[in-house]
Formats: C-alpha cells, sequence, structure tokens
C-alpha cells in the first residue's frame, strides 16, 4: 500500500507540471491577476483552490469505487451535464465582474463583486471542485485505476489524497505568485483597465468552453 501511495504521489507531481497546469493554470492565473490580490493572498488562494480540488478527486475516486466507471457514467452522466453548464455560467459571471472593474453603477452588481471577488474564498473553492469534478482525460484514467483497484474504501481515499497533494506540489505556485506580483503593477490606473478587461476576456473565454462542453457530456 505503501509503495502505492508513493507512486500515486509522485504521479499527481507530474500531473502537476502537466496537465493540472495546462488546464487549471490560465483560470486561476487569470483570477489572482484580475483581482488584485498581491502575493499573500494568491498563495492563500492557492492552497484553497488546490485542497478543494483533492476533496473532489476524493469523492470521485470513492464513487468509482462504489459503483464502477460505467456506473459512474450512467448515474452521474445528467448531473455532469449539469454541473459544467452552471460551472461555466458562474465562470463566466466572474470573467464579466471583473472585466468591469470598478466601474458597476448597478447595486446588485455591485454586490455580486463584493461576494464573489472581494470575500471570495467560496468562489475560489467552487473553481477547485469544478477543476476537479470536470478533470483532464488522463485524469481519469488515474481516478479509474484507483477506484476499481483500491479494494476498500479507506484505500481509495487515501490513494485519491496521494495523487491530490502531488498535483498541488506545482510550478502553477510560481505562477500564481507571479501574477500576485504583476497585480499590483496593474493596481496604477494607467494599467488597470486594460489589464482588467484582458484577465476578464480570458476567463469568460474558459467558461464559455465549459457551456459548450455541457452540451457534449
Amino acid at each position: 500500500m505503501i509503495k502505492i501511495v508513493i507512486s500515486l504521489f509522485f504521479l499527481g507531481l507530474s500531473f502537476g507540471a502537466g496537465p493540472c497546469l495546462a488546464s487549471c493554470g490560465p483560470l486561476l492565473i487569470s483570477y489572482v491577476a484580475g483581482t488584485q490580490k498581491g502575493v499573500t493572498k494568491s498563495i492563500g488562494a492557492y492552497f484553497i483552490f488546490s485542497f478543494s480540488r483533492i476533496l473532489a478527486y476524493l469523492v470521485l475516486g470513492l464513487v468509482i469505487f462504489l459503483f464502477s466507471q460505467a456506473m459512474l457514467k450512467y448515474v452521474l452522466g445528467r448531473f455532469f451535464q449539469y454541473f459544467t453548464f452552471l460551472a461555466g455560467l458562474f465562470i463566466v459571471i466572474i470573467g464579466l465582474l471583473i472585466a468591469a472593474g470598478n466601474n458597476l453603477n448597478y447595486k446588485l452588481c455591485q454586490k455580486m463583486q463584493d461576494l464573489l471577488l472581494k470575500k471570495d474564498a467560496l468562489t475560489i473553492a467552487t473553481f477547485g471542485l469544478a477543476a476537479g469534478i470536470l478533470p483532464c482525460p488522463p485524469f481519469i484514467s488515474v481516478v479509474s485505476y484507483i477506484g476499481l483497484t483500491a479494494g476498500h474504501w479507506l484505500k481509495s481515499l487515501v490513494y485519491s489524497f496521494a495523487f491530490g497533494l502531488g498535483t498541488a506540489v506545482s510550478p502553477l505556485l510560481l505562477l500564481v505568485v507571479f501574477a500576485g506580483l504583476i497585480s499590483k503593477i496593474s493596481a496604477k490606473p494607467v494599467f488597470y483597465r486594460v489589464f482588467n478587461l484582458i484577465c476578464g476576456a480570458i476567463i469568460i473565454f474558459l467558461g464559455l468552453q465549459l457551456l459548450r462542453r455541457s452540451f457534449h457530456v
């Protein structure tokens, strides 16, 4: 068991420097930069994102262990479609709020900005859950292997956690910190508007990709 745990952790390291970096990086980096977090808050955002993603891995590994991969697709297929659609819509809204910056005049929009961007731990956790529940194809094979070979539900959780912890040790942390530094420079009025528009546009694009994907789940 220990050998499997170590192997899955190192496999997670390789995923964190590869597929996970490519799939999660643009969203988290754009969000951190667009919300002007700075270095310290950027690191906090990264850990919230990572551990909420690990939670999603634990759930998926356990579900596959209990139902098998075929049953997972049958039982949760419709759920994934709805979740993908809602996640995409949520991300588009976040992108629009970031792109708008401080130019929102409507009270509802201002309240949404306060709730989702300024007090944003839940927003970042939602990003992490979405990244874990809507994994890239290489990850599906790993979580399927974990769920189908664990032999016990507790082992499934341990294996999923080991792999997820490996993915959290990623170069993405350095990129997020760099985004926090850049956001401080862009906080100057001359950069602020353009920078927010760019970050917001990237997030909106990623959300639209999820919306499109929801019709093909």
